[in-house]
């Protein structure tokens, strides 16, 4: 049975090398039967421990370690789904513990990427990996500035960092001793950041200012949920003949990640409070089974499922897919968008007055005022953030006394995911699904034979193409083009300015392998699944955002063919901004990479979509990374005084 000694991330352990815990490896368990500083400095874990994954965490938060998006140092974890990727203070590598439930199944050495045993030149490999020379940084002391990279003088190392000059003077440096590398990250936020000058009060009162201003948000933000925990609504219980179905007849294998997602919106549903919680997760991770389970045990419990979906196309799929999960229950599923007869339209409104439809699948058109429901019980909201202005005020009247579910696939950054985690109750599925494999990516200058390469590539093994063009206007010329080449293909297309009804039924078209390519702007981004698909073509990739190409590659690799992403460009319009852009997505082509996308697309186009525009102009002047911090900081001031934030929401 295998056994891992963690010690804990305290100075006295971090200064010695690995090696001298494995010299004196007896002499540690020895004293920890009999020494109290050494019971309570290290900990012994085995595939028995009785603990679970949380109480795991719990344990090393309280030994010093700490969250990372990857334990590159000593003393650093992760979290992957049901995994554990730990490095600790005593050994020379990373170690991996993956939990099924809460029981052990292996602790072992990491299969992942290895950590290094030098703290300082992991750090400095790290940073390096990030930064290059002319991006800005920000210092929590100092403010933003420009990297410069690292000099050594008289045997120590510094960060250099370059400030404004004094007056349009020439700039001043800063040099950082290595040993205070965590007061320096990258500046995330905004494009070109004011940079800051030194020996002046400006950041001190910026950095009091934003704090204020995260200290507001904050508050806001604890008052709005604190009000929804003082409602309450009958718990929903389980039901194991209706549940039990759903699961055995899932086509796929459920993840571990899956499973604990599920588990946290099932205990929301058992509690007496209504629950508000978003489900974030990369794109192609299995968001719409949980909303499915989800879905049963509310209408299992007699109260209606509102599902919204932000388009007619991906409405429509989820109509089939929750038609086709709960067809052995005794679950009436309807949809509601422009896609019914005025007649059909009718029949389903008074199904919801009635109370007879138990699960409706719909668009915006579920918000309008004619739509009385009977029991509405719990609104699952599909992208939240492509719904207009009132759609979102009418869900926030809704909001009250219902259960509310939150998917996005468009994931946050890490950092702001951690912060906002403890403002609002967040779930995140980080596992892809088993046996998926990232599209591999290839960015080229456009040429025609490339692209027929490719397309030919696809229809040769009976495969089919998504063709993307950024405009409209465009698509007429390709069709000709596409037409022209292969004469004797199908080649359908599809664009936002169509009839919902010629929209699905391409779409149902492409689905039944009737059209092999189809060409068509980016309103397939969101959701749209089909398993056939495993060739994606972009032709001017360039005027599309970051995180929107990242979401378009996710349309294929859906099944278990091997599947390719080309995203070409013409040299001569390409610009600095489009070649970061496209750069970014060729370095990461692997499931999972969302965060870091969001993080990097945050970097080019700011942070207003995330935070509103008042608060990303106070993550604009110190950098997302720093701000992220300080919400964390007036979060956890905030808790200390729950009672007087409950007393002020009952007022």
């Amino acid at each position: 049975m295998k056994e891992l000694l963690i010690a804990a991330r305290i100075p006295e352990f971090v200064k010695k090398p690995a090696i001298w815990f494995k010299k004196n490896a007896r002499r540690i368990r020895q004293g920890r039967a009999a020494n109290p500083f050494w019971a309570h400095s290290t900990f012994l874990i085995n595939e028995k421990w009785p603990g679970g994954l949380r109480m795991l965490v719990e344990k090393l938060v309280e030994l010093g370690y700490e969250l990372e998006v990857w334990p590159r140092e000593r003393g650093e974890f992760t979290i992957r789904g049901g995994t554990l990727i730990l490095f600790p203070v005593n050994e020379t590598s990373s170690w991996q513990i993956d939990f099924f439930g809460n029981k052990i199944e292996s602790i072992e050495v990491s299969r992942g990427k290895q950590a290094s045993s030098e703290t300082e030149d992991t750090r400095e490999r790290a940073l390096f990996e990030y930064l290059g020379d002319g991006d800005y940084v920000v210092h929590q002391d100092h403010g933003v500035g420009i990297w410069r990279g690292i000099r050594e003088e008289r045997g120590r190392k510094y960060y250099l960092i370059e400030y404004r000059g004094a007056r349009g003077g020439s700039p001043d440096t800063l040099m950082v001793p290595v040993e205070e590398k965590r007061r320096i990250a990258p500046y995330i936020g905004f494009r070109v950041p004011p940079i800051t000058r030194l020996g002046t009060p400006f950041w001190k009162r910026t950095v009091a200012k934003t704090k204020e201003e995260a200290f507001s948000f904050a508050k806001k933000l604890l008052m709005l949920y604190a009000a929804r925990e003082l409602e309450h609504r009958e718990p929903y219980f389980p039901y194991p003949e209706f549940e039990e179905k759903v699961e055995e007849s899932f086509a796929y294998t459920t993840t571990l990640s899956q499973e604990r997602v599920e588990r946290e919106i099932m205990k929301d549903l058992e509690s007496d409070a209504p629950m508000d919680r978003i489900l974030l997760v990369d794109v192609g991770f299995g968001k719409t089974e949980i909303a499915v389970r989800a879905s049963v045990r509310v209408a299992a419990n007699g109260k209606q499922v509102a599902v919204l979906a932000p388009t007619t196309l991906l409405c429509d799929q989820h109509y089939r897919v929750w038609q086709e999960r709960v067809r052995n229950l005794p679950f009436r599923v309807e949809r509601l968008s422009r896609l019914e007869s005025r007649k059909e339209e009718r029949n389903v409104l008074q199904a919801i007055r009635d109370g007879k439809a138990d699960i409706i699948v719909g668009t915006h058109r579920l918000l309008s005022r004619d739509v009385l429901w009977r029991r509405l019980g719990m609104v699952i909201i599909d992208e939240e953030q492509r719904f207009g202005v009132r759609a979102k005020e009418h869900l926030k009247d809704l909001k009250k006394d219902i259960d509310i579910l939150t998917l996005s696939a468009t994931p946050l950054p890490r950092t702001l995911s951690l912060a906002l985690a403890s403002l609002r109750r967040m779930s995140t599925l980080e596992e892809p699904p088993k046996g998926r494999r990232a599209p591999q990516t290839f960015v080229l200058p456009y040429k025609r034979e490339m692209m027929l390469r490719a397309v030919k590539h696809e229809l040769g093994r009976q495969g089919q193409v998504y063709f993307l063009e950024p405009r409209i206007r465009s698509i007429p010329k390709t069709l000709e083009e596409l037409r022209e080449l292969l004469p004797k293909r199908s080649i359908g297309y599809i664009h936002g300015r169509l009839s919902e009804k010629t929209l699905v039924e391409t779409m149902e078209k492409f689905r039944s392998g009737k059209i092999e390519i189809l060409v068509s702007t980016s309103i397939i981004e969101n959701g749209i699944d089909l398993s056939d698909v495993n060739t994606l073509v972009v032709s001017d990739a360039v005027l599309f955002g970051l995180s929107e190409l990242h979401q378009l590659r996710g349309r294929v690799g859906r099944g278990k063919e091997e599947s390719f992403a080309y995203f070409f460009y013409n040299p001569k319009k390409l610009t600095d901004r489009g070649r970061e852009r496209l750069d970014t997505l060729s370095s990461m082509q692997f499931l999972g990479a969302g965060p870091m996308i969001a993080e990097k697309d945050l970097e080019m186009r700011g942070a207003g979509n995330i935070l509103g525009r008042e608060q990303s102009g106070a993550a604009r002047q110190v950098g997302l990374n720093l701000y992220a911090q300080f919400l964390a900081e007036a979060v956890e001031e905030l808790r200390k005084n729950k009672n007087e934030l409950y007393m002020k929401a009952l007022n």
